[in-house]
């Protein structure tokens, strides 16, 4: 056992299944990062993480949560994880040992349902309803009337936008059962969608949707952890 572990907080990225073969670790927010197993369920953990400190740095508190992030997208490469929130600690390693008894279990049957899952996050940004000018030289009831049907026109192609996004998303609800909506911001949506590892249709019907929502630019990540199904 290394002797950084003995005491202190300790801080948490990730559970997984204990590794059959020796697991390469990445470096953590400062230092190695270390795997503490209990029978077949195991934390990949950091010490000397000082939060207080970081949440005092804007800089350093940004640098962080980027450097959580990138710990577990790379030890999803080799392994089935169950991605923890940054900033996720336990008191001591004896506390640490203790949770991952009890919730061994838990853990493991979430571990064995994800192993072949991965997650993507589809995001729609709404593109801008460009109207034409209206014309010079208008005056009175003509000039009226001109802005009046360009306003008609503006909420026009707005609802039609909206009507894509709705389509859209029926599309995604009726084609994958495991798929959640988060709350965007006005003009965007996103949309995160878990499917097996070796599935490989998403990106063809993202392409498909695409030509049905012209109003929308939709943009499709990498294959992710499965953050928001845990």
């Amino acid at each position: 056992m290394s002797p950084e572990l003995t005491s202190g907080p300790i801080y948490l990225y990730s559970i997984c299944p204990r590794p059959q073969q020796p697991l390469t670790l990445p470096l953590g927010l400062a230092e190695p990062t270390q795997l503490i197993a209990v029978d077949d369920i195991a934390a990949v953990v950091e010490t000397g993480v000082d939060l207080e400190t970081l949440q005092t740095d804007e800089p350093r508190l940004l640098n962080a949560v980027l450097s959580h992030d990138r710990v577990i997208c790379e030890l999803f490469q080799a392994t089935p994880l169950l991605p923890l929130r940054f900033g996720t600690q336990i008191a001591s390693l004896e506390n640490l040992k203790d949770h991952l008894a009890h919730q061994g279990a838990d853990y493991a049957a979430k571990l064995e349902a994800l192993a072949q899952k991965a997650e993507y996050q589809l995001k729609l940004i709404a593109q801008e309803v460009e109207l034409p000018p209206l014309a010079e030289g208008l005056t009175g009831r003509n000039y009226f009337l001109a802005k009046k049907q360009r306003l008609q026109d503006q909420t026009t192609a707005q609802a039609q936008q909206q009507a894509e996004l709705a389509q859209v998303l029926d599309y995604i609800y009726s084609a994958y059962s495991d798929c959640l909506e988060a709350e965007s911001p006005a003009g965007e949506a996103r949309v995160y969608i878990l499917i097996d590892r070796d599935d490989q249709s998403l990106p063809e019907k993202v392409d498909e949707w695409r030509s049905q929502a012209t109003h929308w630019s939709l943009m499709l990540s990498d294959p992710l952890p499965p953050y928001h199904f845990v």
